[in-house]
């Protein structure tokens, strides 16, 4: 009987982390000190160390919570992650690393954007909650009365689907009515993901080189303008990506590694170009470091009558310093990068990793930390509006779901001859499998037909309807009125000939009521009336239409003006 169960309270923090530990191995779990390990005898309460609170805890996981006891997982703060019931008393997991006191929960509500009262400085890690009016909340969210935070409920029901249909398809688009929230939903999702994100809307005036990759203006390494290439957003953030998963493979020794030769090398540059420190190559000549720019670095050698100053990339010199490449002659760089030719640059080089290394400086190193793999989210906002085929050019190919983090058939972009060797795209361009793209667009939109087949295949479609996402209005002081308003209207638009579904109104636009005085009169008059005249823009008899717009709206019998028109046009279609 209900009686005789208890409500545990459990916090599970950790930045989402603990709490998905608990959904997906459907337990409740704490962590421990790691000198009791699992030696304690339970049954003996001095062995318990009184006095270390977190022993405590441990206590009541191995002997109060019991069979069909209800758990409340918590944020720690005001907020309710999930409610389950305790299937499996105390074990310890001796395969776990951490967090190895468990207890099996059948968790039976989650991720429903619950809030309760926490009392003020109260945050532990487990209780059994006798709060009365608690408890009936938590009765309430497990019974499905529960209304304060409907909006939420069912918004994280919607995001919990598109977010599926994103992780699987790797594309999606949110297609659907103006003000449905798809934009809104698409950073919800990528949030969800505890992603990367990257937000770029599309236009008419969009193209490859902002995109993808292009040559842009620059003030030239001699003090002159001139052009250089430029990645785009796409390019630059899928650079981004697979640093992270080439990170993510690495310890922490090699990860110090590359953070200390990075930070003495920058030690380094800052220091000989301000104290014009001279250095010499292997023939004797002598050079200063002059200048950076870029992530090009300039020596300047004054016995070089033809070509005083060189420039050379500063990835280079990074990559032979934390591969620790043997340097025994100039040519050995030239080698190491697979040079058909010498290079003048290559003795200076060879002089600058020589110093290096020659260094007896030590460089403190930033604490760093293990680095893990994450998705990494492009957003791009009306993707309809810019000419796909001119954006994306030959990607199409590469963002198809199918190739994702395919290196054996490597995209050669417009501007791959210049491009260094020791670039990550050096051989050709690919888009990582941590890469996901969401996009939106409005249906009404004149452009929906810019989208080619080929950029529509590979995308998930999915339609958002002002119905989907009604709950946006579920808070409002008039929600019912504005949600039937809302309902009525869309109606009226759906059956109209010439309009139909798709320039239907979503809650959006209704939601400015809040900031009106709840005020229908003037949600019509300013928000809703002037976008419905746009889209009667060139319609015969607009007036009629407005007045059978603005009856539906209002819930007034249609005019018998509005019936005339629509028997004379006709039965009311679609309009798609």
């Amino acid at each position: 009987m209900e009686e005789k169960v208890n409500y545990w309270m459990i916090v599970a923090g950790g930045g989402g982390k603990v709490w998905s530990l608990f959904k997906e191995d459907n337990i409740a779990c704490i962590d421990f000190d790691s000198n009791l390990s699992n030696i304690l005898d339970y049954n003996n309460p001095e062995e318990l160390k009184q006095g270390k609170q977190r022993n405590l805890f441990i206590w009541k996981f191995a002997h109060d919570i019991k069979i069909n006891d209800y758990i409340i997982a918590t944020s720690g703060f005001n907020k309710i992650l999930g409610i389950g019931q305790c299937v499996k008393t105390y074990y310890f997991d001796e395969t776990k690393t951490e967090f190895k006191h468990c207890i099996g929960v059948n968790w039976l509500k989650v991720d429903g954007g619950w809030e309760y009262q926490r009392k003020k400085g109260a945050r532990q890690t487990i209780n059994c909650d006798r709060n009365k009016e608690r408890i009936n909340l938590y009765k309430s969210i497990l019974n499905g009365t529960y209304r304060k935070n409907i909006e939420k409920v069912v918004m994280n029901k919607n995001i919990n689907d598109y977010l599926d249909k994103l992780r699987k398809s790797k594309n999606l688009i949110l297609r659907g009515a103006p003000g449905t929230g798809k934009t809104y939903m698409a950073c919800e999702v990528a949030k969800l993901m505890r992603a990367e994100i990257k937000f770029v809307q599309f236009h008419p005036s969009y193209d490859y080189t902002d995109f993808v990759e292009g040559l842009r203006p620059t003030d030239s390494l001699e003090g002159q303008i001139g052009f250089e290439r430029k990645d785009g957003i796409f390019k630059e953030f899928c650079r981004e990506a697979i640093e992270n998963l080439e990170d993510s493979k690495k310890n922490i020794t090699e990860i110090q590694n590359e953070v200390s030769w990075k930070d003495k090398l920058d030690e380094f540059i800052s220091d000989s170009i301000e104290t014009g420190k001279i250095y010499h190559t292997a023939t004797k000549g002598e050079f200063i470091i002059s200048d950076i720019k870029n992530n090009s670095l300039a020596v300047y050698n004054k016995n070089n009558e033809k070509t005083p100053k060189i420039w050379m990339k500063v990835d280079e010199i990074l990559t032979l310093l934390i591969n620790k490449v043997k340097l025994d002659r100039v040519m050995s760089v030239r080698e190491y990068f697979d040079k058909k030719h010498n290079r003048q640059e290559d003795s200076y080089i060879y002089a600058i990793v020589k110093a290096l290394r020659e260094q007896k400086k030590k460089v403190a190193v930033s604490n760093v930390q293990k680095v893990n793999e994450k998705p990494f989210v492009l957003i791009i906002d009306e993707i309809n509006r810019g000419d796909a085929s001119k954006i994306f050019g030959e990607l199409f190919y590469a963002i198809d779901p199918g190739y994702r983090g395919k290196t054996e058939n490597l995209v050669q972009t417009q501007y791959q001859n210049l491009i260094s060797d020791t670039d990550v795209f050096a051989k050709g361009f690919y888009v990582p499998e941590n890469v996901y793209i969401l996009a939106t667009m409005n249906d009404i939109d004149r452009s929906v037909e810019c989208m080619d087949f080929a950029m529509r295949r590979r995308f998930v479609w999915k339609e958002i309807t002002p119905s989907d996402t009604d709950y946006m209005l579920s808070n409002l002081g008039k929600a019912q009125e504005a949600q039937e308003k809302m309902k009525a209207l869309n109606a009226e638009i759906a059956t109209t000939e010439g309009l139909g579904y798709a320039y239907q109104i979503g809650p959006a636009y209704f939601k400015k009521i809040e900031k009106n005085g709840n005020d229908f009169d003037k949600l019509w008059t300013m928000n809703i009336e002037p976008l419905l005249k746009e889209y009667l823009r060139g319609f015969r008899d607009v007036e009629k239409l407005l007045n059978g717009f603005k009856a539906a709206y209002y819930g007034e019998n249609e005019s018998k003006e509005v019936t005339e028109w629509k028997l004379i046009n006709g039965n009311r279609t679609n309009g798609q």
